[in-house]
Parts: structure tokens; sequence; C-alpha cells
């Protein structure tokens, strides 16, 4: 039997600190809105032009946050805690906000005669206050300053999947004897991500997002990004002691991204049965899509891109249906 019971664990002498997980009281149904438009115009039989419009806005998503955590200052971080008696509480709240907009131009080809295509281009923009109910490549998704959230000073920015431009080609085009030939093109900018602090600046204890200082805009020119250097580290400096740094989240551009996929296949018909023959080529130009960088600042290798995604790959494929 437990020598402590809920009632009196917080009344008895303390040997060590207590946390938890917990899911706020306050729980909400997420809310979403979402508008569209669009305009078709059919250019011949079997092409058709279309521009469109997607806009979503959403309240009470569900994202992380950290409570019992005390206002930044010297001192032990414990006794000053809103409940001393307890360390921090990881908890989800249900008040996350997000909004889209995307415009998408596109045209298309039915396949008539030998050829099919379908190209589209789509700007948009996506801002929340937390882009995964947990940690990704791009950031901690947890409060730098638990107590402001919505502010533009806080968590309110671009989102961590804001990929604010991409164009999409895909085509077949019909052969001699009954060889396809199929491509597909992605091109897009690249997505932002937040620089964080790998120390606790503020005195704050371990789980929010310290961010730095950040002095002026750390994106470079496209002609002045290389590996080495993927943004201006110089544009970040450690905050003062007891403070929150300045640096907004998701202020940095990553690394875009190109491909091209392509595809050879042929079908032969054996009586009543099919049987396909194919030729897939991923990354067909071997380009090097990069991964992010080193977003933490302080690192040794803080701005440095050291791995890339899927160099060219080649696969032979049969297919028999019957």
């Amino acid at each position: 039997m437990p020598a402590l019971q809920t009632r009196d664990i917080l009344t008895s002498q303390a040997t060590g600190t207590i946390g938890a997980s917990i899911m706020d009281y306050e729980y909400n149904v997420e809310y979403s809105q979402t508008w569209s438009g669009g305009f078709q115009y059919q250019l011949r039989p079997s092409m058709m032009i279309e521009a469109s419009y997607l806009g979503t806005w959403t309240l009470g998503a569900d994202n992380a946050t950290i409570r019992n955590v005390p206002e930044p200052g010297d001192g032990p971080i414990q006794s000053r805690r809103p409940i001393p008696q307890l360390s921090r509480i990881n908890a989800i709240r249900f008040d996350g906000k997000s909004i889209y907009h995307g415009l998408t131009l596109k045209a298309e080809r039915r396949f008539t005669g030998k050829q099919a295509f379908n190209v589209s281009y789509t700007i948009s923009q996506s801002k929340d206050d937390a882009s995964s109910p947990g940690p990704t490549e791009s950031e901690a998704n947890v409060p730098q300053n638990v107590r402001n959230i919505f502010d533009d000073s806080g968590e309110w920015a671009l989102s961590s999947f804001d990929h604010r431009h991409q164009f999409v080609a895909g085509g077949v085009y019909e052969l001699f004897g009954g060889l396809r030939a199929n491509a597909i093109l992605v091109v897009q900018s690249g997505a932002p991500f937040t620089v964080n602090l790998g120390v606790d600046r503020a005195n704050i204890g371990a789980g929010p997002a310290q961010r730095p200082d950040q002095l002026r805009d750390p994106n470079l020119a496209g002609g002045q990004r290389t590996p080495e250097r993927w943004f201006d580290t110089a544009a970040f400096a450690l905050p003062a002691a007891f403070t929150f740094g300045s640096a907004p989240r998701n202020s940095v551009r990553g690394p875009g991204f190109a491909n091209v996929d392509f595809a050879l296949a042929k079908t032969v018909t054996i009586g009543a049965s099919n049987l396909e023959l194919r030729w897939e080529v991923f990354n067909l130009l071997n380009r090097a899509n990069f991964d992010l960088p080193s977003r933490i600042f302080g690192n040794a290798n803080f701005g440095r891109i050291f791995s890339a995604k899927n160099p060219r790959e080649m696969q032979l494929g049969i297919r028999y249906s019957f």
C-alpha cells in the first residue's frame, strides 16, 4: 500500500517533485469553416482551364503546452512555480487556431490522340499557433512563453508546412508499339522553421521552447544560400539572462523541393490476360533536395545542412493480371 494518498501527498514532507501529463478540462470540439469557389472554362473539347480559391479557418485545435511554469527570473526554479510542490505539467490545450488561403490555377488536357497532361500552380499562406500536437523537425510545437501564445510576438506565425509556391505538372505520351511514357514534376518553395535555444536562458525549467533574440531578417538571398550556411546565423544572439528571446516562431525558410519522376510502361495482351512491364525512375535528375539545417542556436553546426532526401532510384516491375 502506498504511504501517501492523493488527498495528502502535497502536504507531506517533500522528497522530490511530481510532474504530470494532462488534457485541459476546458475541452473544445475542433471547429472549421471552409470557403471555396472556382471558375472553369473549356478551351477545346479535350482541354480545360480552371482558377479556384480555398480558405479554411479552424478553432479549438488540440496543441501542446506546459503548465506550472514560473515567470522568468533569478533564483531556484521550483520555489517560483505557481504550485511549488509540483514540477512541470505537460498538457494538451484545446484553443489552437489556424487559417489558410490558397489560389490554384490549373490546365488539363484529357487523353486525346497520344497525349494527356495536367498542370497546376498554387500560391498559398497558412498561419497557426502550432503546426502539430508534437515535435517535428521544424519546431518543438510548444510555446516559448506559455502566457503569450496568440500574439505575433508569441506563437502566431506561418505554419511549418507553409509552402508559399507549388507547381505540379504531369503527363502521359503514347510512343510506338503501345509503349507509354509518364512523367510528373513537382517544384515547391521551402517551408519555415523555428530557431530555438539549447539552454534555459529564462530560468523557467525544461519544457518551453525558448528562442534567441533576432537582430534582422535571417533569410539569405537565393544565390547566397549553401549547405555550409543556409541562413544568416549572425542574425541571432543570446537573450539577456532571465528573458525570452525576440525571435519569432518559424522565421527562417528551409530549402525548396524539386523533383521529376519518370516511367516507361508497356502492356502485352496474352489471351484474356494482361502482362504489364514497367521501368520507373524516381528523382530522374538526381537533384539534391536538402533537409533542414541545424536550427539550435549555439550548436557548433548551427545553420549547416548535413543530409538530403533520396537520390535517384530505379526499379523494374512486372504485373500479370487475369
